[in-house]
C-alpha cells in the first residue's frame, strides 16, 4: 500500500487474493488478522527481562545486555526491557553499565521520562520508538554525558504504577534488585505477564541448575542463555531459526510459539503410498464385512518402492565389540588355524588384565533425561540402561559424550 491506514490493512487482509496472513504488531492487529477469515500467523509484543544471577560473568552479561538493547535502538520485540540483578552483584553491575555508556536516572528523571515516554493507554510513545538514548534524554530535558547509549530506571515494582515497566521499544531499561534466583524468577514472571507473555527472556548464569529452573518455569518460549536477548532470540548467536517474527504461543494468544520461517508459509502436498497393509481381524468377520473387498492394495494397484529394512547392528561390528569387551576382561580370542602351506600366526600373550570381580547386578533405569546424565557426570558414576529404558535424545547425546550410559551386563 502506498498510503498505509488501519482501514486499508483490514481490507487487504480480507481480499480474496490473500491466501495467508502474517501479522506482526500489537494485540489489536493480531486479533484483526485472526478475524479476517483467512489462515493467519500472529505474533505478539515482548517485554523481555534479562536476569543476571550471582554466578554470572558480570562484564560479559552487561555487554550482552547493552548490545541487545542498542541493536536497532531497541526496536525489536525481543529486545531487553528490564534487568533483574541478584543483590550481591548490584554495585559491580552498575559499575559495568556505567563503564559501557549507560546512565542511571534519578527518581525525578524517572518520573519525568515516564510521563513522556508512556502514553495514557500504557503504550510506548511513537515519537521515541527506535530513537537513541541521547535524543530521548534531550527531548525530555534530562542531562546525560555525551555518548550515552542506554537510560536505566531503577524501579520497585511492575504494573500501571510503574510506567517504565512496559515494553519500551527504545534504549531505556528498567532495573530491579532481587535477593536470590527464586525472587528473580518471580520478578521475571511479573514482567512477562505485563505485556510479554510467551515471548522472550534471557538469563546470565553459570549455574546449570538455576538455568534449568528458569527454562522450566518461565512463561516464555525463547529463553536465551549467556547471550544478548535480541540477537539470541532471532538466531544470530544461537541455533534458533533465523527470524525477526517470533510467535508467543498460547500464552500470548498466538497460533504458534515458533520463530516464523519460510517453512510456515509453505503448503506441502504429500503422495502417501501404503507401507503397512491393513490386516483383517476376527471382529471384521464377525460384523459381516467383506474383508476381501475391503483390503486395500488389491491387484493391479501401484505399490510404494520397497525401502531396505533396517537389519540392526552388523554381525562383524557386533563380533568386534564383543572381542574388545572380552579382551578388557583378560580373555583373548582363540588362535586361528592356518591353512596348509601357510605359516601359522604367532600367538601373542593375552593382556595381563585380571577378570573384574562380579558386582551386584544393578537394575536398569526406567527413564533417563539430560539432567540425570549431568548429575551422573558430576558424581563420577555410570547409568545402567536396558532395552526398555526410555532415554531422551539430549540425554543420549550427552551420555555418549561423557561415556556414562552402559547397557545392563556390560558395565565398564
Amino acid at each position: 500500500m502506498t498510503t498505509v491506514t488501519l482501514e486499508g490493512t483490514q481490507e487487504l487482509m480480507k481480499a480474496r487474493e490473500v491466501a495467508v496472513i502474517l501479522a506482526t504488531g500489537g494485540m489489536g492487529l493480531v486479533r484483526a488478522a485472526y478475524s479476517a477469515g483467512k489462515p493467519a500467523y500472529g505474533v505478539g509484543p515482548g517485554n523481555a527481562p534479562a536476569y543476571i544471577e550471582r554466578s554470572a560473568d558480570v562484564a560479559k552479561a552487561v555487554q550482552d545486555i547493552i548490545t541487545g538493547k542498542t541493536f536497532d535502538n531497541g526496536l525489536l520485540c525481543s529486545s531487553e526491557n528490564s534487568v533483574v540483578v541478584d543483590a550481591p552483584l548490584v554495585e559491580e553491575v552498575k559499575r559495568q553499565f556505567t563503564a559501557n555508556g549507560a546512565h542511571f536516572l534519578s527518581p525525578a528523571d524517572i518520573d519525568k521520562l515516564g510521563k513522556v515516554l508512556v502514553t495514557p493507554q500504557r503504550l510506548p510513545n511513537p515519537a521515541f520508538v527506535g530513537k537513541t538514548a541521547a535524543y530521548i534524554a534531550q527531548q525530555v530535558g534530562i542531562s546525560v554525558a555525551p555518548g550515552t547509549r542506554v537510560l536505566i530506571a531503577e524501579l520497585a515494582g511492575v504494573g500501571r504504577d510503574y510506567p517504565l515497566s512496559i515494553e519500551k521499544l527504545c534504549p531505556v531499561l528498567s532495573f530491579y534488585v532481587v535477593s536470590d534466583w527464586k525472587e528473580g524468577c518471580e520478578r521475571c514472571k511479573q514482567i512477562l505477564r505485563y505485556g510479554g507473555m510467551g515471548h522472550t527472556m534471557s538469563i546470565h548464569s553459570r549455574n546449570e541448575d538455576v538455568i534449568l529452573q528458569f527454562g522450566l518455569k518461565k512463561p516464555a518460549f525463547r529463553i536465551v542463555v549467556n547471550t544478548p536477548t535480541t540477537l539470541g532470540s532471532i538466531g544470530l548467536t544461537t541455533s534458533l531459526d533465523p527470524s525477526m517474527t517470533l510467535g508467543c504461543g498460547g500464552w500470548g494468544g498466538n497460533i504458534t510459539s515458533d520463530n516464523i520461517s519460510p517453512r510456515h508459509l509453505l503448503n506441502i502436498k504429500r503422495l502417501a503410498y501404503e507401507t503397512t497393509p491393513y490386516r483383517p481381524t476376527t471382529a471384521d468377520s464377525q460384523v459381516g464385512r467383506d474383508v476381501t473387498a475391503a483390503r486395500p492394495g488389491g491387484p493391479g494397484l501401484p505399490q510404494a518402492p520397497q525401502a531396505p529394512r533396517q537389519t540392526g547392528l552388523a554381525a562383524e561390528s557386533l563380533a568386534r565389540r564383543i572381542d574388545q569387551f572380552l579382551a578388557s576382561r583378560g580373555y583373548a580370542p582363540p588362535a586361528a588355524t592356518a591353512p596348509k602351506g601357510v605359516a601359522a600366526p604367532v600367538d601373542l600373550p593375552a593382556p595381563s588384565v585380571q577378570p573384574a570381580p562380579a558386582a551386584p547386578a544393578e537394575k536398569p533405569a526406567d527413564f533417563v533425561c539430560e539432567d540425570d546424565v549431568r548429575q551422573a557426570v558430576r558424581q563420577g558414576r555410570k547409568i545402567v540402561i536396558g532395552d526398555r529404558t526410555i532415554v531422551t535424545p539430549a540425554a543420549r547425546d550427552l551420555g555418549d559424550q561423557h561415556r556414562v550410559l552402559v547397557y545392563a551386563g556390560l558395565r565398564t
